[in-house]
């Protein structure tokens, strides 16, 4: 119990800290829709699109690497050796890249490239020092983190975009303060720099670490092709309004998004963890049917709700997103799924099983995309993400029965499915507006009860949470 009790105390931390910067993006959508034009919005998709491909890349993917092998850290001078490696690695790859940037962006005009470079540049930075704050195990630093890069964001969004009217270039400035207010507060709480010596670096470690992370490049790489590329792909077919419905449609899947990073940041911990336990089948078993439960009677929610508040939190420009969402939800759950499998990979260190799957379903993707997108737009490229994240669940359910066995709860599966089928028949029909409240209710019973589990085992958890105080007499 004591393990589960773990896992939602940590799934609650994430949620403060991850849960922040998704609900803004969503909340935020009358500001961009009402400030920018679907091609100012496609633009700036397109650049952080673009920078999403570019991370793994140029760190090697040393985030992931960094938090496996501090998890195995006895003390500070494991912890000094693997942070001091990893922090070169990247120093190293991020000199080399911005070398080659700047010679590139002598050769093709880019616009905002300086932006641009300081805006990556800073946010693998801060996103290598939240990694060494959840491998530290100082989760609610890393929660705090969260909320402030939201809470920065917000403000310099306002006032960069409405005020002082920058537009792509003010939503730019707004990610680089927010990451170095980031990287601040956690030199200044935990002093990670005290982590980083260059006299620690070690050629059997940096290969270590390299050796683990390589693999997930092209793990990552492929996710990036499976997640986002659809955008260069309507780009080139149907133009950069089209991109800029398309990311707007994107947002909603964002609140599955945020329950799946939420759920994979606590998960993650807690599957590595437990993966030499005597009943960890049966562990791993309880958990995914209780995401798959959560996630499935999410969608029902979800496809209750959406036109209705689209309806007044989108631009008139914007308002044909409805069409290309639920297809985009069903694709965030399968991503969930096979994430939860992915952690056979990363628990065994066997990390060339987690590339071979996501290859799979990144050439599915593009092929799909290029197959219908010219013919059917951008609902192409909503069907291609769902149908790749799929095809890659049910691989990795396959592939990893040599690490776990997971025993899926078919009753709640093939009911759950059933239900969303009729919601998303519902959902592409006209139905009359007075039938609207009812399906709202009905689904929102419909999560309380199949999570019924849930709600308890974090109520649970709260009041374990909470401080005891004393009674004064």
């Amino acid at each position: 119990m004591n393990r589960e009790r773990t896992l939602i105390n940590n799934i609650i931390i994430y949620f403060v800290g991850n849960s922040s910067s998704k609900f803004l993006n969503f909340l935020l959508l009358p500001f961009y829709t009402f400030y920018l034009s679907t091609h100012d919005y496609g633009f700036f998709d397109l650049i952080m699109t673009s920078i999403l491909f570019l991370t793994p890349l140029v760190s090697f993917q040393m985030c992931d690497g960094l938090y496996r092998y501090l998890l195995d850290a006895k003390n500070d001078v494991d912890r000094t050796k693997t942070i001091s490696n990893a922090v070169i690695i990247v120093l190293r790859n991020l000199i080399i890249a911005n070398a080659v940037y700047l010679v590139i962006s002598f050769i093709i005009d880019l616009k905002y490239k300086y932006w641009i470079l300081i805006q990556f540049d800073i946010s693998l930075v801060s996103s290598v020092w939240m990694q060494i704050v959840r491998g530290l195990k100082d989760n609610r630093r890393y929660a705090v983190s969260g909320v402030i890069m939201t809470f920065v964001t917000l403000i310099s969004n306002i006032i960069m975009v409405a005020v002082c009217k920058l537009r792509v270039d003010g939503l730019i400035v707004s990610s680089i303060l927010a990451a170095i207010t980031v990287v601040v507060y956690l030199e200044k709480s935990l002093k990670i720099y005290k982590y980083i010596k260059i006299k620690e670096s070690n050629q059997r470690i940096l290969a270590e670490l390299t050796f683990y992370s390589l693999p997930l490049i092209p793990t990552a790489l492929s996710w990036w092709f499976m997640n986002v590329s659809d955008r260069y792909i309507l780009n080139y077919f149907k133009g950069t309004e089209a991109n800029g419905i398309y990311a707007i449609a994107n947002k909603f899947p964002a609140i599955i998004v945020m329950i799946n990073s939420v759920f994979y940041s606590a998960w993650q911990e807690s599957a590595i963890s437990e993966y030499d336990s005597n009943d960890r089948d049966q562990f791993y078993t309880k958990m995914f049917n209780r995401l798959m439960t959560l996630e499935f009677s999410t969608i029902i929610v979800l496809l209750a709700f959406t036109k209705y508040f689209m309806s007044f939190m989108v631009n008139v420009k914007f308002i044909n997103a409805w069409e290309y969402v639920p297809f985009l939800y069903f694709g965030a759950v399968f991503a969930s799924f096979s994430a939860f499998y992915g952690t056979g990979y990363l628990s065994s260190k066997e990390t060339k099983g987690a590339f071979y799957t996501t290859v799979y379903g990144a050439v599915i993707n593009i092929v799909l995309n290029i197959l219908m997108v010219p013919y059917i737009g951008i609902q192409g490229a909503s069907l291609s993400t769902m149908i790749a994240f799929l095809i890659v669940w049910l691989i990795r359910m396959k592939q990893t029965q040599k690490y776990f066995i997971i025993r899926i709860n078919r009753f709640n599966l093939i009911t759950l499915s059933i239900i969303s089928i009729i919601f998303l028949w519902l959902y592409f029909n006209n139905y009359h507006y007075w039938q609207t409240p009812l399906l709202m209710a009905a689904s929102i019973f419909l999560l309380l009860f199949f999570n019924r589990q849930i709600w308890g085992s974090i109520l649970l958890a709260r009041l374990k949470l909470w401080p005891k105080r004393k009674c004064r007499v």
